[in-house]
This record gives C-alpha cells, structure tokens and sequence, in this order.
C-alpha cells in the first residue's frame, strides 16, 4: 500500500519545475530588508510546509503588485503545492486507516480547489479519483452498511455529519448513491415497523408513523396519545399592558404549547393556564449642579534678552595730495556693533477653568413580571413559568450652550418601552417552551425501567433519550434507538 502513495503523490510530479518556480518566493534578489513584511510572512509559512497559509497570505503580495508576472508565478506553485499537500495527507491518512482524517483533508483540497479555480495535472486527476474512490469505500461501510441493517436514521446521522463533504459537485454521484442507501434502508425499515404489533400504544404508533413519514412513506394513523392536552384555556390578569399586547403574548403562548410534546390535535381536555403579571414604570426628574473643565489662554508680559546692532559714526584722520601738496582731513564713517538690550513680549499660559451649570437628571425604570401556571398532570406538580426584568436609564436635560467646553443641548432619550416589552415576551415565550419540554422529561424520562411504549413516550420529548430509554427500544430499532428523539422536532 505505501507504494501506491509513492507512485501517485502529486507532490512527486514535475518536481524540477515546481522548486524552479518557487525560487522568486524563499529568496529575495536584493537585501533581505527589500523583501515586504508580508512577502517574509508568506515565506516563513512556505518555508515551515504550510503551502495553503502561505498562498493566501500571498494573494495580498500579488494584489500590491499586479504587474509582476514573478509573483503570480509564485503563488500558483504556492497553491498547487497546497493542494498537492493536503490531496497527499489524505492519501496517506487512508492508508493507515484513518477515514475521518483523509476526508478532512479532502474537503480541504475541495474546498481550495473551488475558492481559486485550481485546474489539476493528470498526476493530480488521479490520485484525487483514488482518494474519492476510497471516500466511496468508506461511506458505504458508514453509511449504507447501517441503512442495510435497518438504522437508517443511524445512517442518515452519519450521511448529515458528512453533508460539507458531500456537497461539492464532484462528490455528487457519491453523495446520490448514499442518500438512495438511507431512503431504501429507511423504507424498509418503515415496512418492517408497521408489521410490529402495535397493541393499542399510541405512543409505539406515533414513533412508528413519524419514521415512515420522515422517509416518505405511507404512515399509519396513530390514535391519541393519553397524556395529549388541547390549547390551555387562559385566565388572564396583566397590569399596565394594553389588550392588543396580552393577546399577543396569548397567541404566542398558545404556539409555544401547540409546538411541545404535550399537545394533541383533537384532545378536548384544555388545562387552565393563568397568566398573572406587571408592566410598571418609573420616572425621576431633579436639578443637578454640573461642572465641565476647559482651558482658557491668559496672556502675560515677559522679558527677553536679545541682541541688537547698530551703526555707529567715528571720525578717521586721511591722507590726500592737492596740488602736489600733501595734506589732511577728518572724515566721518561707521562701524557696526552688538548690544545686548532687553525687551517685553506677550506670552500665552493654559489655565484649567471649570464651567458650572445646572441641568435636570431624568431617569426611567420599566419592570415587568409575569408568571404562567397550569396542571399538566395530575399526578405531577403544577407548571409554574416565571420572568423577571427590569430596564433603568437616565440622561441629562438642559439647554446651555458653552463651546470653550464642549457644553451643547441636551435632551433624555428615553427608550422604547414597547420594544423592550416585545423582546421581554418573545424571551418569555422561549423559556415558556423550554420549560414545557424539560417538564416533559422530567415527568417520563427518569425511571430506572422503561417498557417499549414508555421509552416511546420519553422520545417524543425531542432530546437525546436516557439509556434505560434507548434499552427499551433497542430490541426493535437497534442502533436507531439512539436517533430516533430527532424525529420529535420542536419549535
């Protein structure tokens, strides 16, 4: 088997010309401090093996460039070394066994293949059909293998979890053949359950129609199930919220009921529900003193010495010939001389100043409580759903204007308490739900010992199912025990 690898690893094909065209990436023609800080990155990576890092750290290299045919060169090799790498870690993964690794390195050859449109060298071409032929071999061990069995949700669990793999359009005829395994695998199944004596469970029956319906089959009708309640009728006592709001939390309510394991289409017991809450509101107003710093410029007289010049006259004795005779005068001229004199300038200091005004704080406080109770079962305590929440904000009001300190109109705006509200009830309405599938399981998933009809009921809960649970039911659905809450679904 290692030889296979030997003799289809793309990173084997045309070598010589690869490391050729990789020489404009690991080395810089000039000095070293030419090369970008990116470049060095992209380098670094490639240096280190990490192709696909590298590539796509490059493609900002080549972008700052566009010009330079030797940076495109350069990435392409980048991203067909990438490729060759991950399609080759794959290859070898499989080799030794390791199925999940060699499809995780797959669906990141696919993934980089489609995001820069990479056309593969033969070399390339075949080594991905040989990974995509034992993909092939794995998934139906996975997958059809446990469809053939009769645990065609078990299969479908493994199908989904390979759903990203699966999607890319050369995985396709893979991908149809695994999804034909699961439907057949589940209509078998179908046909096998409904031959299964039912004896009056309702709840075995609802299991039973819901796996056929989910792999399109004809569904047998399952009666009512004993425990089903109808829409709770409402006793209703709200303060501070308008009609229009409580018959909005009302129908919300009514949906959250009617998506939960305890509703029946048809039962015509209708539990009482009393929904009994606040909506109160708050508001403060009082005069503050405010102070805000700022800076003034204080001009003040300084001395400077400096240096001046001045030209000064002095009087200098000459010689001159008149008339052959020689002869002298005073003549005035001037020289130029430094001085030191001192002089006043005006000079700027900052000084911290404070600005005092009055304002009025405002402030709003909305609190909201609500609780929700009804009897499921008798037998059970009573269904209590209960909320809480409180909003406070607070601003300042006043109308001077100071620009030295940043002091403008001011104005509270208070929030909205209808958008508040409608996230408080649409948050309510969530928990109002949780709590009626936890009360589910916590009323019929917690024994130690379950019968097949009672292990049924406990997996229309929609969560994963105890192991006393799946026990019970693992003589009739083996491995799909363990899937079958999935088809419970609510919202």
């Amino acid at each position: 088997m290692p030889s296979v690898i030997a003799s289809t690893s793309p990173s084997s094909l045309s070598g010589a010309r690869r490391k050729f065209l990789l020489v404009p990436l690991l080395v810089c023609v000039s000095a070293v401090t030419a090369c970008s800080s990116l470049r060095g990155k992209a380098n670094d990576l490639a240096e280190k093996g990490r192709f696909v890092e590298a590539a796509e750290l490059y493609v900002k290299v080549v972008e700052d460039s566009p010009n330079d045919p030797s940076l495109r060169s350069s990435l392409e090799d980048l991203r067909w070394r990438g490729l060759s790498q991950l399609l080759t870690q794959a290859r070898q993964a499989r080799v030794e066994g390791r199925d999940e690794d060699a499809e995780l390195n797959l669906e990141q050859f696919l993934t980089y293949r489609k995001k820069w449109s990479s056309k593969l060298d033969g070399g390339m071409e075949s080594s991905l059909l040989e990974e995509m032929a034992g993909t092939h071999q794995h998934l139906r061990q996975l997958i059809n293998e446990q469809a053939k069995r009769g645990h065609a949700l078990t299969a479908e669990a493994h199908l989904n979890r390979k759903r990203a793999l699966l999607a890319y359009a050369e995985m396709a005829p893979i991908r149809r053949d695994v999804e034909e395994a699961v439907q057949q695998g589940g209509a078998a199944t179908c046909a096998r359950l409904k031959q299964e004596p039912s004896d009056g469970s309702a709840h075995w029956a609802e299991l039973v129609s819901r796996y056929c319906r989910h792999y399109r089959q004809v569904a047998p009708l399952a009666p009512l199930f004993p425990e089903a309640l109808g829409v709770p009728m409402f006793q209703v006592s709200l303060e501070g919220i308008s009609n229009d709001v409580v018959q909005y939390l009302l129908s919300r309510l009514a949906g959250a009921f009617e998506s939960s394991p305890w509703y029946g289409e048809g039962s015509p017991r209708r539990p009482p529900l009393t929904v009994q809450g606040t909506l109160s509101e708050s508001r403060t107003s009082q005069p503050v003193d405010l102070a805000a710093s700022w800076t003034e410029q204080v001009p003040y007289t300084a001395h400077e010495d400096r240096t001046a010049t001045a030209e000064v006259p002095y009087t200098v004795e000459e010689s001159y010939v008149d008339k052959g005779e020689m002869k002298k005068r005073l003549v005035t001229q001037k020289k130029t001389v430094e001085y030191k004199t001192t002089v006043e300038v005006t000079k700027y200091r900052d000084v911290p100043r404070s600005f005092a005004y009055r304002a009025l704080r405002r402030g709003v406080e909305y609190h909201f409580a609500v609780v929700a109770q009804a009897v499921l079962q008798e037998q059970h305590a009573p269904l209590a759903v209960k909320a809480e929440n409180s909003l406070s904000a607070s601003g300042y009001e006043h109308n001077i204007t100071f620009p030295p300190a940043d002091v403008k109109p001011q104005t509270f705006s208070q929030p909205s308490k209808d958008g508040w509200l409608d996230r408080e009830l649409q948050g309510y309405e969530k928990t109002f739900s949780q709590t009626l599938l936890a009360r589910w399981q916590a009323s019929f998933c917690k024994a130690p010992a379950l019968t097949r009809e009672e292990a049924a009921r406990c997996a229309r809960g929609g969560v994963e199912l105890p192991p006393p649970a799946r026990k019970a039911l693992a003589d009739t659905l083996g491995d799909d025990a363990g899937q079958v809450h999935q088809l419970f679904v609510w919202n």
